[in-house]
C-alpha cells in the first residue's frame, strides 16, 4: 500500500470548535496520526452544536462535530488536574506537532505553552491559532468566527445597500483559516526536515481572513474610496446576481462580464434589439440602468428552469450557475466521482456519510477517509497503551483520581 504523505507524523490536538479541528484534519486524511484532547467537564463547543443525528442533541450525535474530527483518535482528560497534566506530557512528548485554539495564555496558565514545550521537544512544531494572535491592544479579545467576520470588514460590506448589514452565514473565517494553518504547518515540517528545528506558528484568525477584503482595503489605500453595500452586484459585470426562476424558491446566478457575452445573451433571452438599446449597449450605460435591466433578466429566467438556464447559458459561454441548495449539493452527480462524502459506520450515529476536508486529491497518495469522527474518550484505552505505553493499572489510577474523565457533568447534561 502506497505510503501517505504524513504518515508517521504524530499531532497532539489540544485544539477546538473548527479552526484547529480543521487543520489537523487535513493531516489526519492524509496519513498522520491525530489524538484529540477533551474533556467530559468542557465539551468541544461543536459537540454542542447541531445538527444532531435523529434531532437529539447528545455529545456524541453532531455531525457538526462529525464533519471536523474524522480520521482521529479521541482521549478524555482533565487538564486542571495535576495527573491529568501529566498525561498531557506524555503525549506532548509522543508528539512531532502540537495545536491550540484557545484564546492566548490559556495554555500558559496550564503549563502547557510554548515556551515551556520547547524545553522538552526544542524540535516541537507547535502552533496556536487566536482570534487576533498574540501580543497587541486587542489579543487577548476572545470570541468565535461569527465576530471575526465582523471586525473583517465581511459584514459591513455584505447585503444590498437600502438595508442593514447581512454578514455571511457562519464563521467563515474559521474555514479561512485553517487553510492558512495547515499550509504553516506543511511549512514548519519542510524546515525541520532540513534544520532538525521546530517551529512556534502564532497564527492570527483575524489576520488571515483579512486576506479576502484584500481588494477593498488596497482601493482604500490609493484611493481613498471606501466599499459599500451592493447586493449581489460588480462594478465590472451586468446583469450580475442571483435571479428568480420558475418552480418553489429557485434562483440562477448569471454573470455577464463583456460585449460578447451581452450580445449572446440578448439573442438568448429572446430580445437582440436590446444589444443596441442605448440605456444596455454598454456596461456603463448597463450599470446606470441596472434596475430595469435586472427586471428585464428576471421576467425571462422566471419563465424557465434554473437548470436549463445554466445549460442554455454556459454552452454560450456566458457564466450561469444553479443556486444550489444542500439537498442539490448532497446529490451533486460532480461531487459523487470525486468521492466527496464516504459512508462510514459510527458507534453512536450509525452509518453516516462523512465529508471530505481537502477539496484537493494527490495523485499518488490520495486522501483517505476511514474512521469516523471519535466518541469523546472513545480511544482512551488504545492510544495510552499503544501510544504512551501506560499499564492498566496507571490507566485505573488515573481514571480513579479523575484526570482520565468518564462522566460529564450535571452542567454540561443541562447544556442539553
Amino acid at each position: 500500500m502506497t505510503k501517505k504523505v504524513f504518515e508517521g507524523i504524530k499531532v497532539a490536538e489540544f485544539s477546538w470548535v473548527v479552526v484547529g479541528p480543521s487543520t489537523s484534519r487535513y493531516l489526519a486524511d492524509h496519513g498522520a496520526t491525530v489524538v484529540k484532547i477533551e474533556s467530559h467537564k468542557r465539551l468541544d463547543t461543536n459537540r454542542i452544536n447541531g445538527p444532531f443525528v435523529n434531532s437529539t442533541p447528545t455529545p456524541d450525535g453532531s455531525m457538526f462535530f462529525g464533519k471536523h474530527n474524522p480520521n482521529k483518535y479521541s482521549v478524555s482528560i482533565d487538564l486542571r488536574n495535576p495527573q491529568g497534566k501529566e498525561i498531557a506530557w506524555k503525549l506532548i512528548k509522543w508528539a512531532d506537532i502540537v495545536t491550540e485554539s484557545f484564546s492566548p495564555g490559556t495554555m500558559e496558565k496550564l503549563g502547557l505553552g510554548y515556551e515551556e514545550v520547547k524545553k522538552v521537544r526544542p524540535d516541537v512544531i507547535y502552533l496556536s491559532s487566536s482570534m487576533q494572535g498574540r501580543g497587541g491592544p486587542h489579543s487577548s479579545y476572545a470570541g468565535y468566527g461569527q465576530n471575526a467576520v465582523n471586525f473583517c470588514g465581511l459584514t459591513e460590506v455584505s447585503g444590498w445597500s437600502d438595508r442593514l448589514p447581512s454578514p455571511p452565514y457562519g464563521a467563515c473565517s474559521d474555514y479561512i483559516s485553517c487553510r492558512f494553518a495547515a499550509f504553516a504547518i506543511l511549512a514548519a515540517l519542510v524546515h525541520r526536515r532540513r534544520t532538525g528545528k521546530g517551529q512556534y506558528i502564532d497564527q492570527s484568525q483575524f489576520e488571515s481572513t483579512i486576506q479576502f477584503m484584500a481588494p477593498p482595503i488596497m482601493d482604500y489605500q490609493v484611493n481613498n474610496r471606501i466599499m459599500t453595500r451592493n447586493g449581489n452586484r460588480l462594478p465590472i459585470a451586468a446583469p450580475h446576481g442571483a435571479f428568480k426562476c420558475r418552480g418553489n424558491d429557485r434562483w440562477v446566478a448569471i454573470s455577464v462580464m463583456d460585449e460578447t457575452q451581452w450580445k449572446k445573451f440578448c439573442q438568448i433571452i429572446g430580445s437582440p434589439e436590446l444589444a443596441n438599446n442605448d440605456k444596455f449597449a454598454t456596461l456603463t450605460e448597463r450599470k446606470k440602468n441596472e434596475d430595469e435591466l435586472e427586471k428585464i433578466v428576471t421576467g425571462w429566467t422566471l419563465r424557465h428552469k434554473t437548470e436549463d438556464i445554466e445549460q442554455l447559458l454556459q454552452n454560450e459561454g456566458i457564466p450561469a450557475n444553479v443556486v444550489e441548495k444542500p439537498s442539490d449539493i448532497y446529490n451533486d452527480p460532480q461531487i459523487a466521482h470525486r468521492k466527496y462524502f464516504t459512508p462510514l459506520h459510527h458507534p453512536f450515529m450509525g452509518n453516516q456519510k462523512f465529508e471530505a476536508q481537502a477539496c484537493f486529491i494527490l495523485s499518488k497518495t490520495p486522501r483517505l477517509l476511514d474512521k469516523p469522527s471519535p466518541c469523546i474518550g472513545e480511544h482512551n484505552e488504545y492510544v495510552f497503551k499503544e501510544f504512551l505505553k501506560m499499564t492498566d493499572d496507571e490507566i485505573a489510577e488515573h481514571i480513579i483520581d479523575g484526570s482520565i474523565t468518564t462522566e460529564f457533568t450535571e452542567k454540561i447534561i443541562s447544556t442539553f
